[in-house]
């Protein structure tokens, strides 16, 4: 399998020292996944009702607690006659159910050692245990095939194929730094130094694959390897073929075993999301895959602009219906914005009992813009209090700015910014309501503006008129 820990780190790195890195982890106690760590601490007191398969299957989906348990296990004292520990289930069934979940219940978590300092790491760790339990899926299912005899040896070998390499991930959360290794050389003197079983070794060693046996799991670890990223990599065909005329099978019943292998895995065997499993490519044709051709964005629907005359007709008619304040104010300012085309649009709404007029309706003004707190006094005499005798209106424009820049009420400049504007007051009956201010926000505004505005604030008090008359009456 791939090697990609060490591969961008080698010339960072000292000379190899395969002994003292060896040594480091000859006896420390492994960290296991906290997902094992969690399901294992669920099942302590309550061993009686537990089954021994469903903690072996527990185990076997954890490469670095298979490895602890089997070394634990293999170190024990024993005569000369007593054979090599291979499975899971024999552990158990030397140590007791209970014992068993209590010790290893205890082991510290790959999480806690790696995060969240070596986040990186620890996405890589889980990318390569998925991959040692898809490998070991595989050679299973081979296993099965051949009706192999001791299908735990063959599961658990592949699980533990690149357990130097998963070992080489903890070492960035260890307190002191670990020694260099070459990795691809300690293999077998790590595992001699666990008195891990003697089958391992003749399962990986790549010199001896003389056997079918041997054969198809090697095959199997270098499927699972080139298949993370891609069925159509180099090298799949080739290890499919190679299952093929070992098994002695049609190559596409191989290849189905291999996607339902996936597939399952996918479903059922990976709890990690963010590691995405091998099956995600399978949905992939051969051949080139042209570029999907771009589609021009959908043209918008037109949208007709309402005329100034039918927003007059919509103002006569609220009026005339009964229409409440709001959806007067409300198409009167649509007409001014959409029908007249003015960009910045206020009603100030006079507060008779503070002699002020107060911003109540804003349109195109952005948030932080000064329009949004419109506010003018009216205790002291300048052009909004004229405006406010009778429903008048006026158009500050370049050509009477300086007749009327001297009227304008204090702080108004600040807040509108300069440019050419438009105001007139408001009147229901003869009591006046407010005033309506418009501009172009420092643009200038034409005549046919200023006419058009005159004429819906002018609709817009005779609907408001006929809106109070129809409540002084009741209707």
């Amino acid at each position: 399998m791939a090697n990609a820990v060490t591969a961008a780190s080698n010339a960072a790195q000292p000379a190899p020292n395969n002994e003292a890195w060896l040594e480091l982890w000859a006896q420390r106690a492994l960290p296991i996944l906290q997902s094992t760590k969690s399901a294992l601490t669920a099942y302590i007191g309550r061993t009686e009702a537990a089954r021994v398969d469903q903690v072996v299957e527990l185990v076997l989906r954890d490469p670095l607690l298979t490895a602890h348990a089997l070394r634990h296990i293999n170190q024990r004292r024993r005569t000369s006659m007593a054979a090599d520990v291979v499975s899971i289930e024999n552990v158990i069934l030397l140590m007791g159910l209970e014992a068993f979940v209590n010790q290893f219940s205890q082991l510290p978590t790959v999480e806690s050692l790696l995060l969240p300092k070596q986040q990186a790491r620890y996405f890589s760790l889980l990318r390569h245990i998925a991959t040692a339990r898809l490998a070991a899926r595989l050679a299973r299912e081979f296993g099965l095939l051949r009706y192999d005899s001791r299908l735990d040896e063959i599961y658990v070998t592949a699980l533990l194929a690149d357990l130097p390499l998963l070992l080489r991930h903890l070492d960035a959360g260890l307190e002191t730094p670990a020694p260099a290794v070459d990795i691809a050389s300690v293999t077998f003197p790590l595992f001699a130094r666990w008195r891990l079983p003697e089958a391992f070794n003749s399962l990986l060693d790549e010199s001896s694959a003389a056997s079918q046996r041997t054969m198809l799991h090697q095959s199997a670890l270098r499927l699972a390897d080139h298949l993370q990223l891609g069925w159509w990599q180099t090298g799949v065909a080739d290890e499919v073929q190679l299952a093929t005329q070992a098994l002695a099978m049609p190559q596409f019943e191989v290849w189905a075993l291999v996607c339902r292998s996936l597939l399952h895995f996918a479903c059922d065997d990976w709890p990690y999301p963010q590691i995405f499993a091998p099956a995600r490519w399978l949905p992939m044709l051969p051949g080139e895959w042209p570029k999907p051709a771009v589609k021009a964005p959908p043209k918008p629907a037109k949208t007709e602009t309402p005329s100034l005359q039918d927003i007059l007709r919509e103002l006569q008619h609220a009026g005339q219906s009964g229409a409440s304040f709001n959806q007067i104010m409300g198409l009167s300012i649509r007409a001014q914005a959409d029908a007249i085309g003015l960009k910045r649009i206020v009603f100030g709404l006079l507060l008779a009992g503070q002699n002020l007029l107060k911003a109540r309706y804003v349109v195109g003004a952005s948030d932080d813009d000064p329009l949004r707190s419109f506010q003018v006094e009216l205790s002291m005499p300048h052009l909004f209090t004229k405006l406010m005798l009778k429903p008048q209106s006026v158009w500050l424009n370049q050509a009477n700015r300086s007749q009327f820049e001297a009227l304008l009420p204090r702080g108004l400049r600040l807040a509108v910014g300069d440019g050419d504007f438009l105001a007139m007051s408001l009147f229901v009956e003869d009591k006046p309501v407010g005033i309506f201010y418009a501009d172009n926000h420092g643009a200038t505004i034409s005549e046919a503006q200023y006419t058009a505005f005159k004429q819906v604030c002018l609709m817009a008090g005779q609907a408001l008129t006929q809106q109070a008359k129809r409540l002084a009456l009741g209707h």
